[in-house]
């Protein structure tokens, strides 16, 4: 038995030092391939650490670019608005590693496609560092390609995925969106069309969406910021440089809560939409599917919810044709299915908005009046052929229903004014 124990302490030794050896055996490979991997970075500098870069494309055009505050911007030849992450891209290739060193100076960089760069960057970090990284040609059936750490080399290979930032033209560093300003900047949108047409969006103290041109109405919230983030949120494919001829088919102004207002002017050029910024002299091409947001009418940003519901209602009426019909809600329950139906109605959106005067020679079909709390609101009625408009109180517009909804009036009236349903 003694012995036993023995031969189990022995054989549980040898499996310790065995693992011990592994371990420090992997712990040695992991520390060379550190040790390697360092040895082969492009560069010591961190990415986050550079303060000035300039960047040249195949084009043979440089772009300068200077960080302030934390934010990148284009200085020169111009100032530009800047693409935040098309810039962190290209200075990604500062922390990468090369696959292998092909030469440790270069005399002649014509064989790797470097005596004409496809791109140069040049950075410098707070410290006054300097680094320039040409990248080169592809190598021959490879999918590395030849870069020079400096003018002089070395030059080494890298993955092509690693040097995906210096493959950028000089646009991609450019902001392309219409406007720089989010939706939950704005506090103001005015939007003119060259045929005379407006429309004017505020935000008041409590942060709710008006329509002031070209009505003074309520606006629906979830259309109105559907509408400023198609707008905001559009992005271009290019610039180009010649001026169209006018003042622009759309002007936009945009403010935000806080700075100044953005200036926008869109010309429609056959098939596309060029735009002018603030602050910049060329034309961003704006993808063509925006025409049909800048020719919105102010009537689809409206209110489409006959009655803000903030508290039960408690008493219906009717009137139609000189008969009245009036129901009271008691335990949260109305007498019958159709006064529910009616209810349905007047606190769910309608189809569309229409200017309330271009429905004022339509004769009135019925009246409904409403009670919530010791207040009553009478909504006036017009049918047009089959089509039932409703005129909240107060409001400038009037409200088409969309077809189930006029269908499902029409069904629970025919049924509360018949004969079997009189005082119902």
């Amino acid at each position: 038995m003694s012995k036993g124990w023995r031969n189990n302490l022995i054989l549980a030794l040898v499996m310790v030092a065995a693992a011990g050896g592994l371990w420090v055996m992997d712990a040695r490979e992991e520390a060379s391939n550190a040790a390697d991997k360092k040895s082969r970075a492009v560069s010591g500098m961190r990415s986050d650490a550079v303060v000035t870069a300039e960047f040249q494309d195949d084009s043979g055009q440089s772009l300068s670019l200077t960080k302030k505050e934390g934010q990148w911007g284009i200085t020169a030849p111009v100032a530009l608005r800047t693409n935040a992450t098309s810039v962190k891209n290209l200075l990604d290739v500062l922390e990468k590693t090369y696959e292998q060193k092909v030469t440790d100076t270069m005399t002649d960089g014509t064989p790797y496609g470097l005596a004409t760069p496809t791109a140069r960057l040049t950075v410098k970090d707070q410290a006054n560092n300097t680094l320039r990284i040409l990248a080169g040609a592809t190598a021959p059936a490879s999918k590395k390609r030849y870069v020079a750490l400096g003018e002089k080399g070395p030059v080494v290979l890298m993955a092509e995925s690693d040097v995906t930032g210096l493959m950028q033209k000089n646009d991609a560093l450019r902001d392309k969106r219409l406007a720089s300003l989010e939706t939950h900047d704005l506090t103001r949108l005015v939007i003119k069309s060259k045929d005379g047409g407006e429309i004017l969006l505020s935000q008041d103290k409590e942060n709710n969406w008006n329509l002031e041109k070209p009505l003074q109405d309520r606006a629906d919230a979830n259309r109105v910021r559907a509408y400023l983030f198609a707008l905001t949120g559009a992005n271009g494919t290019g610039f180009k440089t010649q001026r169209p001829e006018g003042d622009g088919d759309w002007t936009l102004e945009l403010t935000p809560t806080k700075g100044n207002a953005e200036l926008v002017t869109i010309w429609r050029v056959d098939q596309e939409l060029l735009a002018t910024r603030t602050g910049e002299s060329d034309l961003l091409v704006v993808p063509n599917y925006l025409t049909e947001e800048l020719n919105k009418s102010g009537m689809d940003l409206v209110a489409l919810r006959p009655l803000d519901l903030k508290t039960d209602l408690n008493t219906l009426q009717l009137e139609q044709e000189g008969k009245t019909l009036t129901a009271d809600k008691k335990d949260k329950k109305w007498p019958r299915s159709e006064w529910n139906d009616i209810e349905e109605i007047l606190t769910r959106d309608a189809l569309r908005g229409a200017d309330l005067k271009s429905k004022t020679d339509l004769p009135t079909w019925m009246k409904i009046t409403v009670g919530k709390g010791d207040k009553t609101h009478t909504f006036t009625l017009h049918k047009e052929k089959e089509t039932i408009f409703i005129a909240p109180p107060g409001r400038p517009v009037a409200l088409e229903l969309t077809p189930l909804q006029a269908e499902s009036l029409q069904k629970a009236v025919t049924k509360l004014v018949t004969p079997t349903a009189t005082g119902s």
